[in-house]
């Protein structure tokens, strides 16, 4: 019988849950497809990349599976306040674009099609990224789930490293300064990319059973190979994204006093010892000098005009902001002025600080979004939350979100934050602690400290 419309939703009615097990099954591999936006074609020459394919698709599968009732939709506290807040988000990105100028001439004399750029940061890095983040938190809703697909994001990073490796040694992945970039354009993006999953494999070690399992020694394992990686990128902003997280999460455990005193004091020593070591292979190369160097050209000083520039372009468009995407261009156009002087680095694609960045990008209302997105993940103590903190830690110093792949796993985290914390208590067997309180450190039965 040949496919029509007809049989086509003949067929779905009579489809049981295969269309929404295919849909988790496309959430379970999604971590994998996260660095795919590498891979770029044209339909009708406008550009799209195979992570924006695989968004458009998921949820256009989930749409159907809506409509024809294979799916629920759940609009719960708070999950109905986050997508909300997205809301305002996209609200914030689109007249970021609406308002954007169509051509702007660059120093160079050459003439950046302002429009085409707002609108393709605008599709890749909020329109799709959004979609996949409905999709998570309507269709991910148990504990099992949820565990399943972040060790698979955990897995995810740690092949990222092994595969960076790989191109450090046969493909040139090093920088001119021997930094690990693997396949990315710079070393910060792969310190980027690694820092989220590595702090979330710190959750599965702290839940490990008390009988290891073939489990816990890859959740080790790809502890080891994303902090080793993390490492060689030399990127200081990540390193202390990363420790920032861990004090925030051994701070969280002192309040609760939910551990045993020794155990706290372990903790401390084995951070203050590992940053040691981080600070004594570090102290005396030429990289940390310059990190420390202020007035003369380095990573500091040239921070220090960035965000002198992105304030000035805040004050200027304080409610719309510069466009998405847009600010390498008015940081060459407008800089000068602003400085007195020709900047120290031209090529300054993003402000390296997220809260800059959602300001310019998405005007006011981004801003404001982001804030309440961090409101909302601190109200209630979620393991995700851990590499969220890493995150916005390292985003202020760097800029997370702005970028396809970042976009993406800045939606994975906090979609399992929103996860925990508005389906706590469902699973698929009996009732059962809240996913929140599974995910916390293993606590000591002994009397409170």
């Amino acid at each position: 019988m040949p496919l029509t419309a007809d049989s086509l939703i003949i067929m779905l009615k009579e489809s049981d849950n295969t269309l929404q097990t295919f849909i988790k099954s496309l959430l379970y591999v999604s971590p994998l497809v996260f660095p795919l936006y590498l891979i770029k074609f044209q339909v009708y020459g406008i550009p799209f990349t195979v992570l924006e394919l695989y968004a458009y698709l998921l949820f256009a599968l989930w749409f159907i599976a809506l409509i024809f009732g294979k799916t629920p939709f759940t609009w719960a506290k708070p999950l109905r306040y986050y997508w909300l807040t997205a809301f305002v988000l996209f609200l914030g990105a689109t007249m970021g674009v609406l308002s954007a100028p169509h051509f702007v001439q660059l120093p160079n004399q050459e003439i950046l099609d302002a429009q085409k750029v707002a609108l393709g940061v605008w599709k890749g890095w909020i329109v799709a990224p959004m979609l996949y983040f409905a999709v998570l938190t309507q269709t991910i809703r148990t504990q099992p789930e949820l565990m399943k697909l972040m060790r698979r994001f955990v897995y995810s990073g740690a092949l990222i490293a092994l595969i960076s490796y790989g191109y450090g040694v046969f493909n040139g992945g090093v920088t001119y300064d021997f930094r690990l970039s693997g396949f990315f354009e710079s070393a910060n993006y792969l310190s980027l990319y690694l820092v989220p999953p590595l702090l979330m494999s710190v959750c599965f070690i702290f839940q490990r059973p008390e009988k290891p399992t073939m489990t816990s020694y890859l959740d080790l394992s790809s502890f080891v190979i994303m902090a080793h990686a993390l490492f060689f990128t030399k990127s200081y902003a990540a390193i202390i994204g990363v420790f920032g997280a861990l004090i925030l999460y051994l701070l969280y455990i002192v309040v609760k006093k939910r551990v045993k005193l020794k155990n706290i004091i372990a903790g401390l020593l084995a951070l203050g010892i590992t940053f040691s070591i981080v600070l004594f292979t570090q102290i005396n190369t030429p990289k940390f000098q310059q990190f420390l160097e202020l007035k003369e050209r380095s990573s500091s000083s040239v921070r220090l005009e960035v965000y002198e520039i992105a304030w000035n372009l805040i004050d200027e468009n304080p409610l719309l902001g510069v466009g998405p995407g847009l600010f390498q261009a008015n940081y060459q156009t407008k800089g000068p002025a602003i400085l007195g002087h020709a900047p120290m680095e031209w090529n300054i694609p993003h402000p390296h600080n997220i809260f800059f960045a959602f300001w310019l990008f998405a005007g006011a209302l981004g801003f404001v979004a982001l804030l309440i997105f961090i409101a909302y993940a601190n109200a209630k103590f979620t393991c995700a939350l851990i590499p969220f903190w890493g995150i916005i830690i390292h985003g202020l110093f760097d800029t997370p979100f702005w970028k396809n792949d970042l976009s993406m796993i800045f939606w994975i985290v906090l979609g399992a934050i929103v996860i925990m914390q508005t389906y706590g208590t469902h699973t698929d067997q009996k009732p059962a602690a809240p996913i929140r309180r599974r995910l916390a450190p293993r606590i000591s039965k002994s009397p409170k400290v």
